[in-house]
């Protein structure tokens, strides 16, 4: 049963790991500006949420703040692949034997923002801005490289905003912030 486990979870990775790439490729061979329209984030976070449980059974993720039906934000299809990478990035980077993060909405109105906070070791203030680059890759990361560079460049085509803070008292949060 352990090998097996193991096994699904290197299966997983593989598998996240193509769709990451992917879903990279369908931007970067974009000629022209996506042409954005209002996407349901409930629907979404929900949907990624729910895999995220789903694939990592140790790891516990509450939901907190305005997260509701109608909610709505201007972005394309490849929303689903912000969130993925930032909760499987949540999960793999921790160094906790059970993982716990925190999802929050806050509706401000004319943006929304979502705030993906871990338990995990956190990231360095020099890393805070190169984790975002392509290619780049944390302290002993097993990942691509261009997760982050991807949930950033999808972010920015959004019109939005990425940032990365210290979560109290550990761990990290990381900030999308995107029009309504």
């Amino acid at each position: 049963e352990t090998y097996l486990r193991r096994m699904l979870r290197a299966g997983e990775h593989i598998s996240s790991i193509t769709e990451t790439v992917g879903e990279f490729l369908d931007v970067i061979e974009g000629s022209s500006e996506p042409e954005l329209y209002p996407v349901d984030l409930n629907s979404v976070l929900t949907n990624e949420i729910d895999k995220a449980r789903s694939a990592y059974e140790d790891t516990t993720i509450t939901t907190t703040g305005d997260i509701n039906d109608g909610l709505q934000v201007a972005a394309t299809d490849l929303l689903s692949s912000v969130f993925r990478n930032l909760l499987n990035n949540a999960v793999l980077h921790n160094d906790k034997s059970e993982p716990e993060i925190t999802v929050h909405v806050e509706d401000n109105g004319d943006t929304v923002t979502v705030r993906i906070a871990d338990n995990g070791p956190g990231i360095s203030d020099k890393q805070k801005k190169e984790i975002f680059g392509r290619g780049e890759l944390g302290l002993e990361s097993s990942g691509s490289g261009i997760g982050l560079y991807l949930v950033d460049t999808l972010v920015e085509m959004y019109d939005g905003e990425v940032v990365v803070k210290d979560n109290d008292p550990e761990g990290s949060v990381f900030s999308i912030t995107l029009s309504t």
